[in-house]
């Protein structure tokens, strides 16, 4: 019998030694839970570890242990040597010069000429051995982390930790676990495998700050009995509690109130469907101080303000563009609206772009979209 997929990771973690860990853009509670208390797991172990999110953390997470460690591109992920074969060809100096953004390198022979047969730049192996993807459902989510380093991806063994049934199975080893409440739970079994005794308080606030985090303090669908016996666990491994829930629920920055301020201001709703929708434009972003890059968080806070919603819809317009954000607390399957609108599903949110490029004619596009949806679900029950 083989490996399973977890005990396969194990194995590929005990035989490397340079690993990359990764997260979505925008990434969420539980990307940056289960990434910073795996990268400070690896660590204990000897190992060399980058942590890189293609965009900024939101503000609210910045006190989560490691936090400042994270990178947002990738830099010397391999070396260029450039080789002369000096058999022949015997050197007197060599030198450099940076001009006009150019390097220039200068090789001067000791006799004669130097032979551009005997010259060649030859790339070095990527310093990585492993990468570990989290809380990712598509490798297109990395953002130019991904997109300035494709070779890197082909030629390095990917593992991929999931519990989104969305996600794509991209890896070569897919540890995708659609019965977790979390990524974070996810990675804490793999942690307590690897070595139990590897557990501190660092590592146990950040996977709890990502359990607390993607299950809304244990209060959405999604939570199992699991979640609450892992958080008791890492309660009783020094996770503070306390310190978490106050950074996630009772800390907002003046300029996150704003933007929900204006997105509730704007508000509409369709009680049959359980609807609210609302649509924000440049100057609403420039007045608040906030940037689109934030919007998932806040869209997810108001949700679950209310029970009346199912579906909280916020479009808004960004270079020309009207992009949209759905967040789906109902019971329901939502990827044939997913399908629908064209978009991607991040845990219990949708992605997407509209077709038309003005507010007013996305809105009626959109809901039209929706309200289809919802009547072909009803019609089948």
């Amino acid at each position: 019998m083989g490996l399973s997929p977890k005990e396969q990771i194990i194995d590929q973690i005990n035989k490397s030694e340079t690993i990359l860990l990764c997260t979505s853009k925008n990434p969420s509670g539980d990307a940056l839970g289960s990434a910073l208390g795996f990268y400070d797991a690896l660590k204990k172990l000897g190992k060399k570890i980058d942590v890189v999110s293609p965009t900024a953390i939101l503000e609210k997470f910045s006190f989560m242990p490691s936090s400042e460690l994270i990178t947002h591109k990738l830099e010397g992920a391999r070396d260029y040597i450039f080789s002369v074969d000096i058999k022949k060809d015997k050197l007197q100096q060599l030198r450099y010069e940076v001009e006009e953004n150019k390097l220039k390198i200068f090789i001067t022979a000791r006799s004669g000429d130097l032979n551009e047969k005997n010259i060649s730049l030859d790339s070095s192996k990527f310093k990585y051995d492993l990468i570990i993807i989290l809380s990712t459902s598509d490798l297109e989510n990395l953002g130019i982390v991904y997109d300035d380093n494709s070779e890197l991806f082909y030629d390095t063994p990917v593992v991929n930790i999931d519990n989104d049934p969305s996600n794509e199975f991209f890896g070569k080893i897919n540890l995708v676990d659609v019965t977790m409440s979390s990524t974070s739970e996810i990675v804490y079994s793999i942690i307590s495998e690897l070595d139990k005794k590897l557990f501190d308080e660092n590592i146990a606030t950040n996977l709890l700050t990502g359990i607390i985090s993607k299950t809304e303090s244990f209060q959405n669908i999604n939570t199992t009995p699991k979640s609450f016996l892992t958080a008791a666990a890492l309660i009783s491994k020094g996770a503070n509690k306390e310190n978490i829930i106050r950074y996630l629920y009772k800390t907002k920055s003046i300029s996150v109130l704003k933007i929900m301020g204006t997105i509730m201001s704007n508000l509409k709703y369709n009680s049959q469907y359980k609807l609210g929708w609302s649509t924000l434009n440049k100057d609403d972003f420039e007045r608040t101080s906030t940037i689109p890059e934030n919007l998932n968080l806040v869209v997810s806070d108001l949700a679950h303000s209310s029970p009346e919603f199912n579906l909280l819809l916020v479009l808004y317009k960004n270079n020309g563009t009207v992009y949209g954000i759905i967040n789906c607390t109902g019971k329901k399957d939502y990827s044939d609206l997913k399908k629908l609108l064209k978009g991607r599903i991040e845990e219990n949110q949708i992605f997407f772009k509209a077709d038309e490029n003005e507010l007013d004619l996305a809105e009626r596009e959109v809901l039209k979209k929706i309200k289809e949806y919802e009547d072909n679900i009803n019609l089948k029950i």
